[in-house]
């Protein structure tokens, strides 16, 4: 794991969305995330060199292999930003809402 994605990790679980470094795997199933071009000054905000950086994250803490169509729908909901994949942006984590019924 690289510093930054140590610096991201270690700041979800401070903010108790995982339990522990043991569980990040399971991050996906407890945060949603908005990316935009600029911070939104939280402790949840973080910056990515590019989608290559994002997806390299998302690898990391996803259970499942991040496949060439999920990276298609991240570049394109990038792209839906005006932004540019290749280069800098934030992800902004929070807490997935769940609607019970």
């Amino acid at each position: 794991m690289n510093d930054n994605f140590k610096n991201i990790t270690d700041s979800l679980i401070k903010n108790g969305f995982i339990e522990s470094e043991e569980n990040v795997k399971d991050l996906g199933n407890k945060l949603d995330f908005k990316i935009t071009q600029y911070s939104l000054n939280t402790d949840s905000s973080f910056k990515f060199l590019n989608s290559d950086d994002f997806i390299n994250f998302l690898n990391y803490s996803s259970s499942e292999e991040i496949t060439k169509e999920k990276i298609g729908l991240i570049n394109a909901a990038i792209l839906e930003q005006g932004l540019n994949p290749d280069d800098f942006f934030y992800v902004n984590f929070y807490k997935k809402e769940v609607n019970e019924l």
